[in-house]
Formats: C-alpha cells, structure tokens, sequence
C-alpha cells in the first residue's frame, strides 16, 4: 500500500540511521556515527503512525535485526496477567524484542544476550506454589531460550522440563514451600550450568556484581534483581533500567568495531503507541540509559516509536523537525546533555494535502468531477485513514458510473458497507460509546450535550451522567478534542471560528453527523433528528437572550427554514449589522436535515426559483431567504462554489447594505469579502463584536 507524503521518514531519515536503502540492495552513509536520537512519529488517530511502521517493516524485515512491538498490546497482557508477580510491561517487552532480533540474519551472526538472558530468567523466577507464575515463566524461558538457539523447537516451544528440573532441584522438605529465594537460585543455576560457559559466564557474573554492588558474586547478584523485581515499586523500576542496560550493552557488544568499518546496518526496532503506560516505561527508560554519564560507548539501536499526541509536557528538551526537513538530515543534536529528551527527535505527522489525494486517485477508470479533490479535501481535512478509504471508494466506483460529491460518504468500502461506517468504526471502535457519540456530536458544546442525555443513552444502559463524562473523557484521551496534541487541526476552508463543539475534530463530527443522519429514520422517537435539534432548540432558547443564534441554527438543522428567515429579517433592523452578519453565518453553518421528508432545493431558493412563494413579503425577507440558502449550501463540504452562487451572495449583501438604518460600510465590505472567500474556499470575515465572537465561537458541522 502506497505511504503518501511520508517519503522522508521511509526513504530518506531511517535509511541513513540504519545504513541502508529501504528498497534497495544499497548501503546508505550513517547519520549520528556517536550518538543516535530515538525518532519519536506523532500524530492524531488515523494520521498514519502504523502504517510507516508497517512500511518499515516490509522494508527491512530480514534484512536487518528488527523487531516491532505493539505498547498497547503490552499493556493489555500486562493487564491480563496482573496477578503474576514476575511480569511487567518491561519484561514483555525486551522478551518480545529477544525473540524477533535474536534469529538470524542472512550474512549476520545470531545475537546472544548474554546479559539480558540470565536477567530475564532470573526475574521470571516464581514463588513456590504459585502455578500462574510458574506456567509464565514455563512459557518465557521455552521462547527465549529457542530464538537464541539455546535449545532446538519452534517458537512456541513448551518449557516444560526446563522449569520441571528447577522444581526437582528444589526437593528438600525443609525449605518453605513459597520461597522465591531458592527458586531465582536455581534458575539461576541452570541456566549458567546448561547455557553459559567460561569466559562469557564470568563477564556475565562481573557484570551483574557491578550493577549489584555488594553481592558475593553473580549469581547473587541475580537473586538479588530477582527479589528487588518481585518487590515492585521503586526496587522494580530499578531492575528494569538494569535490564534495558544489558538489552543496549549486548547490542553494542554484537554491533562491534569491525562491523562499525565495514558499515554494517545496524539493528532495528518499532515501537508502536508509546503513549500507553507500557509504552511510556520502556521509552523513557532506553532514553535514561543514553543520557546517562556512564554510558560511554553509544549503542547502535536504531528505534522508531509512535505516539498518540505529541507530548510536548514530557518531552521538553526534544528536537521537533517537520518531514520535508528530513530528506536531506535529521537535524538532530543532543543539544542538553543529560537529559533524556534530549535524545529524542519529534516529527509530528501533518495533513495530506490536496495534490496527495489527486495521486490516490490516479488510479480511477473514468473521469471525475472537477470537484471532487476539492470536496474530499475540504471532508477530511487531509486526514490520511480517512483519505485513503474515500478515495479507494471513489476509484471502485468510477469504473461504474460517475461519483457525485455529495454521495461520497455512502459510498461502498470494500467490505460493501457504506465507507462512514467502516471509517467510524475504526476510529471508534466501542459500539455503545460510538452510538452515543451519534447524538452528542450535534451538541456545540458540553452544556448542550447534557440537554441530549436522557435522548442519547439507549433504554437500560445507565449511560446517563455518567455517559456524557465518559465521552467527554474519551474524546479528551485519545485526543479528539482541538488542540488537544499541541497543534491545530487542519484549516477549516470555510470557518476561522475556534472549536468548542462537543465533538471538536472536524471530520470526526462530520461521520457522526452523517451517521446520525443515515440512523435517523430507524432510531426510536425522541432520538431521531428532529427531536434530538428540537431538545437543543428547547435548551438554547431556555438560556435567553444572547442564544438567539443557537435556536435559529438548529431550527434550521430541523428543515424548518421558515422561521429562521422570519427571525433573521426582523433582527436585521434591530441589530447592529456585525452583530447579524456573524449571527447570520453562524445559523447557515447548521447541518442539512435527513433526505428522509426534506428535499434539497438550497441552491435554488438561492437563484430565487421560490420568489413567487414569497409574493406578500417585502423585498428585504425575499432577499435574506435567498442569502441564508445560498450560504447555507456554500457552507457544505461537497458543495461546488459555483460563479453564480457567490455572484449572487454579494448581490443579495449588496442589496440589503442599502436597507440597513446604519450598516452600509459593514454589509457593503461584506458583499466584496464573502463571495471572495466563497470562490476560495477560506474563512469568511466576521464583523461582531469581541463578545459575539465568543458567543457564536463554534467550528460549523462539517458532513
């Protein structure tokens, strides 16, 4: 599957951190030949931090050492196994990375961890009696002990005589049946008696003596890490940072002074969703290690992780580059000795732009509509997930008939389900809470959102109060809120308004907005659209003055058009003209209602095809019901801007500066700057005041 616009981090950045061509049979000069940055991939959901690791891995699997763990996976079997005292999301992770570099690699020699192994052997160690703990460290020690060719089997070796003579060992009937002791020492034991020789046996022991001072020897050494590890806390921390210590040091050892002449590439691992717990322990601990003093000799690990967000608050002394910068060198220095962030290089995944999305659809059968890039860039604001399956919908497509760009979310995925469907399923992947987000995301912000509630929450479910703070909390953690990572999103090509919608991400609430739309007919009453507006509608106008323009939105939302129009032509001479321009684009910002019952005549109503329904009002009602239409329809994301439309927007502007008692030089800027703006597809002015902007500061709905 094409990487689109991450070129630089695929075929240019980690080549030259591992020293060879990502596809190619070439070796690459290496970058950082004494000190190499962890490259730290950011970015929101969907924005493509998987799938540059899976590019990376189809590139170098068997190639170089490599391994990839999932944090997130960690830590859910770090969950699963919370009563085992001999896990942690450390010890799962360097098994898992031992049993994916250890194999060989065609030309390389095996890697041994020499350090690592009786480290991890000894901490796997379990209370006697304790047959959880036993069957885990069964599972660990057949696993490592294959990959590294300690003993022959598959990957899915069974442990048992390894762990049966320890048990064997430990016979005498004077020893207490739950010592952890006697156990690590027997371990212990076995392993250097079985696995270890010589030489490496007494590097091993000397190495552990010196990381444990005061132990007679090694092997006490090693019961000692064992019983600080089952300790927990502070004393497990520890021995962790001891073995990430002896994970880096084997390598360096494996990685020597002749491989480092003749330009051997170096190993390399993934790191995937690092913002987990699990993922956070280990980064931050191979990050302590490099900037340590004593670590004098620099390890040759090539790591590239993923995090949800960016986290700047934990990062601080972080270099941060952006992708194009990265196709000639990282940029990267350890600019403040010591500090372990300082060893990190941050590159915050961006948007794709238009002219990525006209390549993912080079590949259509028949032509499309000149509008169609546009329109799928103005939905997804360059969001890469959703880009990717939008457009794979619209080249399936093509091939059949021509796609419309008002239908391209109900076009089929590859599944033959709608496309929204499948995007929000992924991108929510609880159903109750996703079914819940349905209803909240019409809400503009979380005061209005408890107005929805009692009609959000499904019979029986409890959902409740609780329901709404378990979405607010979701959307905040996995940072669906705007801002929430350190950056803005995507520049709304209609609205500079900041976001305060419940739902705050733009294309997020526009799959929610449609799928509430699509469910609407089959939901029960009290929760389709129209009642759903009408509660909004209720609260808005409940608050009083200064919520005129939240009522007439979702009246509109409703297809009540009507009384908006009514609502708006008496306001205009009342009001200051900023005061009702702001109001004005605000309401045409509503949702369009169901298809189900309403019928899109926005584009015409605008072009005055319904003048003569309108022939016993006066000219400056006509003229609103046509400006309000004509926005209304602009204000969508498929919506062509066409000449005639924002022709007519600034004659409909023009016309009525002429009727206002004292707004002329306000309706009149607007008549030039609004149909400008439209043909653009850029942010329109606002002429309110500083407190009307606060009030009507809401990111429109997106669809």
């Amino acid at each position: 599957m094409p990487l689109y616009a991450r070129d630089p981090i695929l075929r240019a950045l980690v080549p030259r951190l591992v020293g060879l061509a990502a596809d190619r049979r070439e070796l690459v000069a290496q970058e950082h030949r004494a000190d190499l940055p962890v490259t730290l991939v950011t970015g929101r959901h969907g924005m493509g931090r998987t799938a540059i690791l899976d590019s990376l891995e189809d590139a170098y699997r068997g190639r170089v050492p490599l391994g990839r763990v999932d944090a997130a996976e960690i830590e859910q079997v770090r969950w699963s196994r919370s009563t085992a005292a001999n896990t942690s999301a450390v010890v799962e992770t360097l098994e898992r990375l031992v049993c994916e570099l250890a194999p060989t690699v065609p030309g390389a020699a095996r890697l041994r961890f020499s350090r690592l192994l009786p480290g991890l052997f000894a901490v796997s160690s379990w209370h006697r009696g304790n047959e959880g703990e036993q069957a885990l460290a069964r599972d660990r020690i057949a696993r490592l002990l294959v990959a590294c060719g300690l003993e022959k089997g598959t990957a899915d070796a069974d442990g048992t005589d390894w762990t049966y003579d320890v048990s064997e060992s430990l016979a005498d009937p004077h020893r207490r049946r739950h010592d952890l002791a006697p156990v690590t020492e027997a371990v212990v034991q076995q392993y250097f008696g079985r696995h270890t020789r010589g030489r490496v046996e007494r590097l091993v022991h000397q190495w552990y003596q010196s990381r444990l001072p005061g132990s007679e020897d090694g092997e006490a050494a090693l019961i000692r890490l064992s019983l600080r590890f089952h300790q927990g806390g502070d004393f497990q921390h520890a021995v962790e940072r001891i073995l990430v210590a002896a994970f880096l040091e084997d390598l360096t050892d494996a990685h020597g002074r002749w491989q480092r002449i003749n330009r051997t590439p170096r190993p390399l691992v993934l790191l995937d969703d690092v913002h987990t717990a699990a993922g956070q322990r280990v980064l931050d601990l191979l990050l302590e290690h490099r900037a340590a003093p004593e670590s004098a000799t620099p390890d040759p690990l090539v790591v590239v992780a993923t995090r949800l967000g960016d986290g700047a608050a934990l990062y601080p002394d972080a270099t941060h580059r952006e992708l194009p910068e990265l196709v000639y060198t990282s940029g990267w220095e350890r600019t403040v000795p010591g500090s372990p962030s300082a060893g990190l290089l941050v590159v915050s995944l961006t948007p794709l732009t238009r002219d990525d999305l006209l390549l993912m659809l080079d590949p259509a059968e028949g032509p499309l509509h000149r509008h169609l890039p546009s329109a799928l860039h103005a939905l997804t604001r360059g969001h890469p997930q959703g880009s990717r399956m939008l457009c794979e919908a619209v080249v399936r497509a093509s091939g059949q008939r021509a796609v419309a760009a008002e239908e391209l979310l109900d076009l089929p995925a590859e599944e033959g389900r709608p496309v929204a469907e499948m995007l929000l399923e992924q991108l929510i992947p609880q159903p109750q809470l996703r079914a819940h987000l349905l209803q909240l995301a019409l809400a503009r912000d979380r005061t209005a959102a408890q107005a929805l509630v009692p009609a959000s929450a499904p019979a029986g479910d409890g959902l409740a109060g609780a329901g709404l703070s378990s979405a607010a909390r979701y959307l905040e953690e996995e940072h669906w809120t705007a801002w929430a990572d350190g950056s803005a999103p995507a520049t709304s090509p209609r609205t500079d308004t900041a976001g305060t919608a419940f739902v705050p991400d733009p294309f997020l609430r526009a799959l929610l907005l449609h799928e509430a739309r699509t469910t609407s007919v089959a939901a029960p009453p009290g929760r389709r659209w129209e009642d759903l507006h009408a509660l909004l509608r209720e609260h808005h106008a409940a608050r009083g003055a200064g919520h005129e323009p939240d009522v007439l939105r979702h009246t509109l939302a409703a297809g009540d058009a009507d009384p908006v129009v009514s609502a708006l032509t008496e306001y205009f001479g009342a009001w200051e003209a900023g005061r009702w321009l702001d109001t004005l684009r605000y309401v045409a910002e509503a949702p369009r209602p169901p298809s189900d019952g309403w019928t899109d005549a926005r584009a015409e109503i605008a072009r005055g095809a319904h003048d003569h329904r309108y022939a016993e009002t006066d000219d400056v009602r006509r003229s609103v019901n046509r400006l309000l239409h004509a926005l209304w329809y602009l204000f969508e994301t498929y919506a062509e801007p066409l000449p005639d439309l924002c022709d007519d927007l600034g004659a409909e502007l023009a016309f009525l500066s002429m009727r206002h008692p004292s707004g002329r030089a306000v309706l009149n800027e607007a008549a030039r700057a609004w149909p400008a703006a439209a043909r653009e597809r850029k942010p329109y002015p606002r002429y309110g005041s500083a407190e009307g902007s606060a009030r009507d500061g809401s990111v429109r709905d997106e669809e």
